[in-house]
C-alpha cells in the first residue's frame, strides 16, 4: 500500500510519519509527503499513491481546491481527511467528495490518533483489495459498451451476483446476504456497475437481471447454507406487465423460493402506477416473499413508498451510516429512521458499516442488521464459507456480540 501524507504542519507530518511506522498492517510498501495540495499534484504525476492523508488549511492550494482538482484526475484511491477544521467544515467537504466521485473513507480531527489511523487504512486495504480486479484506468472509463455487446455478455453468463453478507448486530450471526450485479469481463476482468448498469437499464433490462440473479441464487444455494438473498428490484421493475408471473413460474419448480430470496426495491423511480405496483406487491405478499425498501432517505417520496407497499424492513442508506461519527445530522437522520422503523415493526439494516465505531454505535442503537466493508465486501458464492469461518473468529476476537 502505497501512502501520500499532505501536510504543511512540520511538526504534524513526522507525528502522522511515527504513527504509520507503527501499523504493521495493513502493510505500508512506500510513503512521500507534501507540504501543500499543489505539490501533491507535482508529486502526484510520477507517485501514484493507494491512499492520501490530506490536510484543509494549507499555504499555495489548500485541500479543499486540492480535492476539487484530483477529482478532475479521476482519482480512485482512499481519502482520509486529516483537520483541526470543526465538523461542520468536515461533512460539508466530505458530501462535496461525494458528488465529486471521490472515495473519502474517513475524516480525523487531530492530533491524529493511531488506533483511528490504523483502522481506516484497514478499510482502505478492503477497498483496495475488493477493487484489485475492477480495471479503474482511463481508458475503461471511456469505454461505451454497446447493447449488442451487453446482449452478448448476457448470453454468455458473464454477468452475475456476487454476494455481501448482512449480519445480526446484537451477536454477530450472518443472517442473509444481497446480491450485486458484476460483469465478469474475459479480458478485463471484474467491471464496476457503473460501466454497464445505466445501459442495461436503459435497454430495459431491469427484470431479466432480477430473474437472472434469481437464477443463480438457486443455482449456488450450498452457499448459502440456508440463509436467504436479497435481489435488488425498482419500482419500475415491480410494475413490469410480465415479472412476478414469470417469478410464480420459477416458484412452481422451486417451492420453497420465498424462503431462498427477498426484495429489496430501491428509490431510483418513482411510482408511475401506483395500482399496478399494488397489485404486484400484493401477489408477492400473498405467495410469502418479503419486501425491503432500500436506501431509504435518497429517492422519491420516501413516506409515501413507505406507505404504499407492503415492506417487511427498511435499509438506512449508507450516505447517512458513513458519517454518522463525525456529523451531527447523520446520526439525528439514522435515529430518526430507526426510530420509525421500530414503530412501524419493520426489521432495521443499516448500510455502508466500515468502522467498529459504526458497529457499536448502531448496536447502542439498537438496529438489527449490518451490511458493509467492515463486515465484509461483495464476494463470488463460492467465497462464502471461508469469509463465515473467518468472521466468526472475528466476532469473538473484536468482542463484537452486544454486552446488553
Amino acid at each position: 500500500m502505497k501512502i501520500l501524507v499532505i501536510e504543511d504542519h512540520e511538526f504534524q507530518r513526522e507525528a502522522m510519519l511515527m504513527q504509520l511506522a507503527l501499523i504493521e498492517l495493513p502493510v505500508i510498501s512506500e510513503i512521500k509527503t507534501a507540504s501543500s495540495g499543489r505539490a501533491a499534484l507535482d508529486l502526484m504525476t510520477s507517485f501514484k499513491p493507494d491512499v492520501l492523508l490530506c490536510d484543509l488549511k494549507m499555504p499555495e492550494m489548500d485541500g479543499i481546491t486540492f480535492l476539487g482538482y484530483l477529482s478532475e484526475l479521476s482519482f480512485n484511491g482512499s481519502i482520509i481527511i486529516t483537520s483541526a477544521s470543526n465538523h461542520i467544515v468536515l461533512n460539508t467537504v466530505q458530501k462535496m467528495c461525494l458528488s465529486y466521485h471521490l472515495k473519502v473513507i474517513g475524516a480525523i480531527s487531530k492530533p491524529v490518533k493511531i488506533t483511528v489511523l490504523k483502522e481506516l487504512l484497514q478499510l482502505a486495504y478492503l477497498e483496495q483489495q475488493s477493487n484489485t480486479a475492477f480495471i479503474v484506468n482511463n481508458t475503461l472509463k471511456n469505454k461505451d459498451f454497446t447493447e449488442k455487446e451487453l446482449v452478448h455478455a448476457l448470453d454468455q453468463g458473464w454477468i452475475k451476483p456476487y454476494f455481501q453478507p448482512l449480519v445480526d448486530l446484537d451477536n454477530g450471526e450472518w443472517r442473509s446476504c444481497e446480491a450485486l450485479i458484476r460483469f465478469i469481463h474475459p479480458v478485463l476482468g471484474v467491471l464496476p456497475p457503473a460501466s454497464f448498469l445505466p445501459l442495461l437499464s436503459k435497454m430495459q433490462k431491469d427484470a431479466e437481471l432480477a430473474l437472472l440473479s434469481i437464477e443463480y441464487i438457486l443455482s449456488q444455494q450450498p452457499a448459502f447454507l440456508g440463509r436467504p438473498v436479497a435481489v435488488n428490484i425498482t419500482p419500475t421493475t415491480l410494475m413490469h406487465s410480465h415479472f412476478v408471473d414469470k417469478l410464480l413460474n420459477i416458484a412452481e419448480s422451486h417451492p420453497n423460493l420465498s424462503q431462498k430470496v427477498y426484495f429489496e426495491i430501491t428509490e431510483s423511480d418513482a411510482l408511475e402506477n401506483t395500482g399496478r405496483a399494488l397489485e404486484s406487491a400484493s401477489r408477492l405478499a400473498m405467495h410469502g416473499f418479503n419486501l425491503s425498501i432500500d436506501d431509504f432517505g435518497t429517492g422519491y417520496s420516501s413516506l409515501s413508498l413507505l406507505d404504499t407497499l407492503p415492506f417487511d424492513s427498511l435499509k438506512i442508506d449508507m450516505s447517512f451510516i458513513r458519517p454518522m461519527e463525525s456529523s451531527k445530522t447523520a446520526a439525528a437522520i439514522v435515529e430518526a429512521c430507526l426510530l420509525l422503523s421500530q414503530r412501524l415493526q419493520l426489521k432495521s439494516v443499516a448500510e455502508g458499516v466500515e468502522t467498529i465505531a459504526l458497529w457499536r454505535h448502531l448496536q447502542q442503537l439498537d438496529c438489527h442488521l449490518a451490511q458493509g466493508y467492515f463486515i465484509a465486501a461483495p464476494m463470488p458464492a463460492e467465497r462464502l464459507n471461508q469469509w463465515h469461518n473467518d468472521w466468526q473468529l472475528k466476532v469473538i476476537k473484536e468482542q463484537l456480540a452486544s454486552p446488553y
